[in-house]
């Protein structure tokens, strides 16, 4: 089997190319549903957040597809051009594809090193795809194996100590414009996560007001709930009343799940005469992005989006440097442990199927010897040679396994268990199909189905 990462991320894309690769809400679902026509046969797990759109996919070593079918098809899929996507994206497989995965689980890939966000969004990713079923044995142990690290990262470092967030660098951003927040409305637009970790940053600056417009008003609610925003102050407005908060708002967090642009340039200027040159701070978390990048070009408009905010962010890097390499070494192991467990447990299967084969091979070989010999003895003899031609056989097939097998020692981790399944599948024409491994995860409380149809728990 092979494992790979192929995606895009705020250090190899401009939020403009990431936001042609998102996926969210139903287009998440679809593009699902289209790589699953596209390659029935693979595991997927889509992971797209603001910073990152990284397909994670396991296929057999010959089946599709392979990197550059991948290329193309998200190009056609995205509407993208191949040289455009191949120059802003990575490419990860086997052991270097796990060890990326932690490094994103734990917040060590992330703009906001240690931030706890990207937890929540991997096993949200991972949830989508199971309830898709194209989570298998696979990539079921894998992404375990990788909410289990980030856990234990977290309990034994001090990588997400003292941490900032999008929100709390939002915040800064604001103290730029205004000195004083006590006399400032805030519209946050959508109520997503983000929404929900900026807002509690800019509730502790005690604004004049908080609003929250969403789509769904009961999500905004339990938004609202959640903030403890008293409810005198009406703080969840309906999706139509938006227009009329833009121009008594001062602060706008916006981070919808929207395809297009909710503010356009056009139907955003008239908002300017009525709010009468009163500064206003627009900061722009969606990806794609919420708000038409013309606006920031208008009088007293200070419009923010995510790749803005890298600057302040990469102070943070310094500060856990000496958590950052204790993380490297542990991350780094554990994913070496998991790319060793699903080669052994290929092997063994690999091993199991070789067996069969000669044996099937060692059969058809006795019986026609025993036909030659029937003619030779009696009845009762013919059985006796049959019986000694058996157990010879089973004895010449332990032999000839005995001294490849001695090479496939499962304890010497420095064995390079992928490249002797490749060798033996090609050698003896084994099917890999008929030997997908099944790895145990570290933590296994969630039964999910499998592309196989089977129960992993």
């Amino acid at each position: 089997m092979r494992i790979h990462m192929f995606g895009i991320n705020h250090r190899t894309a401009p939020v403009d190319i990431r936001e042609q690769l998102s996926a969210t809400g139903d287009s998440l679902a679809q593009d699902i549903t289209t790589f699953n026509e596209a390659f029935p046969n693979t595991e997927l797990v889509i992971l797209s957040t603001c910073n990152r759109t990284e397909y994670y996919f396991a296929r057999s070593t010959h089946e599709a597809p392979q990197i550059d079918e991948l290329r193309k098809f998200l190009a056609t899929l995205k509407q993208i051009s191949v040289d455009q996507l191949t120059a802003s994206s990575i490419h990860r497989e086997q052991q270097a594809a796990i060890q990326h995965l932690l490094h994103v689980a734990t917040g060590l890939d992330s703009m906001v090193i240690g931030e706890t966000e990207i937890l929540g969004q991997i096993k949200r990713a991972y949830e989508t795809a199971t309830q898709s079923n194209t989570v298998g044995p696979i990539l079921h142990g894998v992404f375990q194996e990788a909410i289990a690290a980030a856990k234990q990262i977290r309990s034994q470092t001090g990588i997400d100590s003292g941490r900032i967030s999008i929100g709390s660098v939002a915040v800064d951003f604001a103290r730029q414009i205004f000195a004083d927040f006590t006399d400032k409305n805030v519209l946050a637009i959508g109520a997503g996560e983000i929404a929900k970790v900026t807002l509690t940053h800019l509730r502790h600056l005690k604004p004049k007001s908080i609003c929250i417009v969403n789509r769904s008003v009961d999500n905004a609610t339990k938004l609202a709930e959640q903030l403890h925003l008293p409810a005198a102050n009406n703080p969840v407005r309906n999706w139509e009343q938006m227009n009329e908060l833009l121009v008594t708002a001062d602060i706008v967090i916006s981070s919808t799940a929207s395809p297009t642009p909710i503010l356009e340039l056009e139907s955003f200027k008239p908002f300017l005469k009525r709010r009468r040159n009163r500064p206003l701070f627009l900061l722009d978390l969606a990806v794609p992005r919420d708000i038409d990048p013309a606006i920031g070009s208008l009088t007293n408009v200070y419009l923010y989006n995510v790749d803005d905010l890298q600057s302040v962010i990469a102070e943070t890097h310094d500060l856990r440097a000496e958590h950052i390499q204790t993380c490297e070494s542990y991350l780094e192991q554990v994913a070496k442990t998991c790319m060793t467990q699903i080669n052994n447990r290929d092997l063994g299967q690999l091993v199991r199927q070789l067996r069969h084969r000669l044996q099937d091979i060692g059969q058809l070989e006795t019986q026609r010897t025993i036909n030659k010999l029937s003619a030779l003895y009696p009845h009762e003899e013919g059985a006796h040679a049959q019986k000694l031609l058996d157990e010879h056989t089973h004895r010449l097939i332990n032999k000839i396994l005995h001294m490849p097998l001695s090479q496939l020692d499962h304890n010497n981790p420095d064995a390079p268990l992928g490249f002797y399944a490749s060798a033996l599948r090609r050698l003896f024409d084994l099917d890999e199909q008929s030997t997908t491994p099944h790895i145990t995860p570290t933590n296994s409380q969630t039964p999910t189905p499998n592309r196989n149809g089977h129960s992993t728990s």
